[in-house]
């Protein structure tokens, strides 16, 4: 008679209690991270914004680094990414090599794996000859990408994680995160009520959230629709993490 019980219990719980649903992750992907141009500060005024808000409300993220900025030895801009990563809030990424302009091919449409392969590992390379430290997360700036992409990316060994990327890729056999939706619609424009209508339609029962935006591009009403987001995503209990730390949450083997 005790065990029946005991199974007829089991049986309510299995069936009847509702189940609760786990933190969702976001990772913030947030592009374009260049040194400044002129001037005594390290990058710009919009991209120090952003890091003392993530900082001051202890917001973890990621920043894209387009590393062509790594090649010319710049002291302050060095620094600052040193800094910013070993404080361990802010993770960098690579975001591809070259800043291209609108009449340049995306730089990962075309190619074949091996020239697309070089153009990862000189990345890693002047990152972890500059910076002391390699990009385990990839995502290309404007650019789509190509099955070379997918094939080069498995012969790059720094690169651990896909942003952005498909389903199921064909030849990474590392993590690749698809995109769901971005932090900005249209591009470059975080609107609050166009995020909250889509994530409520399209994305609130997701485990993970990969969220793109483009912080330099940010003027005053754009940076509320920002921090209007990030206010919404703390209401749902979020968890936001970093690119290797959700890896290592999900594929603990993984280096």
């Amino acid at each position: 008679m005790h065990r029946v019980l005991l199974f007829t219990a089991a049986v309510f719980l299995a069936f009847f209690v509702p189940k609760v649903q786990a933190q969702q992750i976001i990772l913030l992907k947030l592009d374009d991270v260049i040194a400044r141009r002129v001037g005594a500060k390290p990058v710009s005024d919009r991209w120090l914004k952003v890091h003392d808000y993530l900082k001051t409300n202890q917001i973890k993220g990621s920043f894209g680094i387009i590393t062509e900025s790594l090649e010319k030895d710049n002291a302050m801009y060095f620094q600052w990414l040193k800094e910013v990563q070993a404080a361990g809030l802010i993770e960098f990424w690579m975001h591809g090599y070259h800043m291209k302009n609108a009449s340049e091919p995306g730089e990962f449409e075309h190619g074949t794996a091996e020239e697309q392969r070089v153009i990862l590992a000189k990345g890693e390379k002047l990152a972890k000859e500059k910076l002391g430290f390699t990009l385990p997360a990839f995502g290309p700036h404007w650019s789509g990408t190509t099955e070379a992409t997918d094939e080069a990316m498995e012969k790059v060994p720094e690169v651990t994680i896909w942003l952005y990327g498909p389903e199921k890729p064909k030849y990474f056999t590392r993590l690749s995160i698809p995109r769901v939706m971005a932090l900005e619609n249209p591009t470059f424009v975080p609107d609050l009520e166009k995020f909250k209508a889509f994530y409520e339609a399209k994305a609130a029962k997701r485990e993970v959230l990969v969220l793109q935006g483009h912080p330099d591009q940010w003027d005053d009403k754009r940076w509320e629709g920002f921090t209007g987001i990030i206010e919404f995503l703390k209401s749902k209990n979020v968890e936001f993490m970093t690119p290797s730390e959700y890896l290592k949450k999900t594929q603990p083997k993984q280096p």
